[in-house]
């Protein structure tokens, strides 16, 4: 019995080791990158990563549609053991369709472009070129879902000083290279195909260390209230490096930007109403609602409302029942959450509107 309990506790131990990180990890920097200056190119939204190890990327996008349809869907490489290519996606609508699907792809059927955003795995892809993007997936890769839609953005494309996190030389860096646009396009659904039309949003994602080593989480909001398009975000930085918490709040219209503030330096944060059975006990506390006040008087609330994606993430990467159980045992078991929200958005106590947006809630310990 004692030779089980040590085992258990070696195999504990080793495993939250290799999945945080040791101790003496960097915190993060004093002064963070801010050198490209404040327009966007279109190579930012290319291929960032060279294949290294730990390397990770991914091409965001997410539409809803006239007729209350969400749309979700990434394409995503990462180089961890070894090179991985995968699409994911989620489509939720009001006729009770609700589904996830990934499928990965080999790395003689993938390809990207360094000089702007062309992903293609197999006959699937994104393309553009920060004002108009094309988005495909193709149905007899998706169980006989498809989409072929196109993006046209409204508003220039955003990202707090370089977009780039840097604790040392570790780093995750993000760009919304559309805060804001229309989609249209066709839609394909148990074999029949639709016209359909909404507004979207892209971003891109890459760093060079697994994100557990940099964040415990963050919690993340796009959305829209009349012609203000609202994003805001906190990440939650693990206490190796520092416990810091860095909240992002961007609000823009076509005329001006209302607000644009990345650091604790003058906005704060708020969340309320804990989620209950929906995590596991040994879960820590989390909320699906979120507020961020400016020290300008600028605020916004968010209010989780529909839930559309709930995943525990060691079974949605596949990793083997023995080695997701030790790491349930030890205090790791993390998960994604992602609702349909509400959002109200105020200037000094003064209600500006109502809008609609989608929240994500990732917990990575």
């Amino acid at each position: 019995m004692y030779k089980i309990f040590y085992l258990f506790t070696f195999l504990s131990f080793s495993c939250t080791a290799i999945y945080t990180g040791s101790y003496n990890q960097p915190h993060l920097n004093k002064i963070q990158p801010d050198e490209l200056g404040p327009v966007v190119l279109k190579w930012e939204d290319g291929l960032r990563t060279k294949g290294k190890s730990n390397e990770f990327e991914w091409w965001y996008f997410d539409t809803k549609l006239t007729d209350g349809t969400i749309f979700v869907c990434y394409f995503y490489k990462v180089h961890f053991l070894n090179d991985k290519y995968f699409i994911g996606l989620n489509y939720n609508d009001d006729n009770g369709n609700d589904f996830f699907q990934l499928k990965y792809f080999d790395k003689n059927d993938v390809e990207f472009s360094e000089d702007s955003c062309m992903v293609r795995m197999g006959n699937n892809y994104i393309k553009g070129n920060l004002d108009e993007y094309e988005i495909n997936l193709d149905p007899n890769d998706f169980e006989g879902f498809g989409v072929r839609l196109s993006l046209k953005s409204h508003l220039k494309p955003y990202r707090p000083k370089d977009g780039v996190i840097k604790a040392g030389d570790d780093f995750f860096a993000w760009l919304a290279a559309v805060p804001h646009g229309s989609t249209k396009g066709r839609l394909t659904l148990n074999g029949a195909s639709r016209e359909v039309s909404g507004d979207g949003y892209h971003d891109h994602n890459w760093g060079n260390t697994p994100l557990q080593k940099l964040f415990d989480g963050w919690t993340w909001f796009r959305g829209q209230v009349g012609e203000n398009t609202i994003i805001a975000s906190e990440l939650n930085l693990t206490k190796q490096r520092g416990g810091y918490d860095i909240p992002i709040l961007y609000i823009a219209n076509k005329k001006k930007v209302l607000t644009n503030q990345f650091g604790n330096d003058g906005i704060f944060t708020k969340y309320s109403d804990l989620i209950e059975n929906l995590y596991s006990k040994k879960n820590e506390p989390l909320f699906s609602n979120f507020s961020l006040l400016t020290s300008d008087g600028i605020s916004i609330s968010i209010e989780g409302k529909n839930l559309i994606d709930n995943s525990k993430l060691f079974k949605r990467m596949g990793l083997p029942i023995p080695i997701r159980w030790v790491m349930n045992k030890s205090g790791i078991d993390p998960y994604y959450s992602r609702y349909k929200s509400s959002i109200a958005l105020s200037t000094n106590g003064i209600e500006i509107g109502k809008g609609f947006g989608i929240l994500e809630i990732m917990d990575l310990k």
